[in-house]
């Protein structure tokens, strides 16, 4: 997600042939606001997207980005709160971080992949090299083992697509990695945005569509029954009118996606938690107490869907927060779901 937060302003640049200024959070310790990969760049014209560290150094960072962006070499920039500047230029959190900064070229063929993967569902993972006087050489390796860019050395290129595959396969977080001595790499897998369908056009779907737009990732609401699905629309949310299990399946679901089960109708939820499961959806939570997580497990088993694969359905679905009112209960799932993408292998149990 790191890379797509910038991907759209780099983008416009781009189209008006304009190179742009971008930092590269890389490293951070302690209580530092952002995790590694998270952007910010500026412009011409000193338009800027993103956040480094919500604010604490960005300002900071415009003046080395605007260096870049009229020709001085990329360069790495560490901020600490042992560092005599710290308080002047506001990281007085407790935390420390290190930051490339860089200049992105209208034509570099690297971004130019990148400014069209999320619109065409591709994925890869994005090198970065931090060794030597010269950081910022970056080689992308896509899914389907193609290589792009370099790293300047066809030794290094190769340590770093083999690592780059690995880190793709297990769907890592954006780190830092050393194949070899000498080797200082920021390996960052460029992932599908992850989507969440809703299946039950109720009013908590409704909520879980509303705060997703705030939170910047698509929400789906799916329901068969014109009334509800209608309502849901009106509301402004992206609604299908189908059977859940048919739109599941037509929808491609992969490790990223994510299925919440709200209907509460057994001749739905069914059909839902089958396809969600059998499509290889990541995070999939089910709506109901005890008795329903029973009822639905049980039927699934009569219906021969796997058990290793039922035992994935998260129930009762959210965080337990006490919630109450559709918005409560949204917030609790959305939740659990920022949990399930920013901590991989957590199953919230």
């Amino acid at each position: 997600m790191s890379v797509h937060e910038v991907m759209e302003f780099i983008r416009r640049g781009m189209q008006r042939g304009e190179a742009t200024g971008v930092a590269l959070l890389v490293e951070a310790w302690r209580s530092a606001p952002r995790a590694p990969g998270a952007r910010f760049s500026v412009g011409p014209g000193g338009a800027t997207a993103g956040s480094i560290s919500a604010g604490c150094v960005e300002a900071d960072l415009g003046e080395h980005l605007a260096a870049v962006s009229a020709g001085a070499p990329a360069r790495l920039v560490q901020y600490g709160i042992d560092d005599a500047d710290a308080a002047a230029v506001g990281l007085s959190c407790g935390g420390a971080i290190e930051v490339l900064v860089q200049r992105h070229e209208p034509g570099d063929p690297v971004w130019t992949w990148l400014a069209n993967a999320a619109d065409d569902g591709r994925e890869g993972v994005l090198v970065t090299d931090l060794s030597g006087p010269s950081p910022g050489r970056q080689l992308l390796v896509t899914a389907a083992g193609e290589r792009i860019g370099s790293l300047g050395d066809a030794d290094r290129d190769g340590r770093a697509y083999e690592w780059a595959l690995r880190s793709l396969e297990v769907r890592s977080r954006p780190t830092i990695s050393i194949p070899a001595p000498g080797d200082r790499l920021f390996v960052e897998p460029i992932l599908k945005p992850p989507r969440l369908f809703v299946v039950g056009a109720t009013s908590m779907a409704i909520a879980i569509a509303d705060l997703g737009r705030v939170l910047g990732f698509p929400v789906t609401i799916v329901d068969p029954r014109e009334t509800l699905a209608l309502r849901a629309k009106e509301a402004g949310a992206d609604t299908i009118r189908s059977e859940p299990g048919v739109a599941l399946r037509e929808a491609g679901l992969g490790p990223g996606d994510a299925v919440a089960v709200l209907a509460h109708d057994p001749r739905l939820d069914g059909k839902a938690l089958r396809a969600a499961l059998e499509g290889g959806a990541g995070y999939v939570g089910l709506l109901g107490g005890r008795r329903t997580q029973r009822a639905r497990r049980e039927a699934l088993r009569e219906d021969g869907v796997d058990p290793t694969l039922i035992e994935k359905v998260r129930g009762p679905i959210g965080l337990d927060i006490g919630a109450e009112s559709p918005e409560e209960i949204a917030i609790s799932i959305l939740a659990e779901l920022i949990r399930h993408w920013n901590l991989p292998g957590d199953r919230g149990v």
